[in-house]
């Protein structure tokens, strides 16, 4: 993983958010799943003091491993409360309710979830408008 700072605490970051969002998948006529090519989870990075640990998924095979189910703060409120990032509305009742998506909306859903809540961390951070370019009269 690249260098990113903690999105809640400005540490150096050496997880990311594991938060179901979506899925990466075609739905036929009636809303059932089909073709699922992967899933789409919150990825917020985060520090070892943020995340919440969910378990450990075992993978075997050639290069077996394991890897870490960890939720951030944001996506550990959603989870102790039973709700969602997102929910589509015609699976709301299905065990997986959560959507079908492509990757642009799920960065747009991605990034409304982030900034969900500011702590005092977060309001510090600015962005510059327009890219910080200054136009010279000619």
């Amino acid at each position: 993983m690249r260098k990113m700072p903690c999105l809640f605490y400005g540490k150096p970051a050496i997880l990311l958010c594991d938060g179901l969002i979506g899925f990466d998948a075609d739905e036929d006529e009636n809303g059932m799943m089909m073709n699922c090519r992967g899933m789409f989870t919150c990825d917020a990075p985060m520090c070892q003091d943020c995340a919440t640990w969910h378990g450990n998924i075992f993978f075997f095979r050639q290069s077996g491993g394991m890897e870490t189910k960890d939720y951030c703060p944001l996506c550990e409120v959603l989870y102790q409360s039973g709700e969602r990032i997102r929910v589509a509305p015609h699976r709301k009742d299905f065990a997986i309710p959560e959507p079908c998506l492509a990757e642009a909306q799920t960065d747009i859903i991605r990034k409304a979830h982030w900034n969900s809540d500011l702590n005092n961390h977060r309001r510090q951070l600015s962005s510059i408008q327009g890219g910080g370019q200054q136009c010279l009269p000619f």
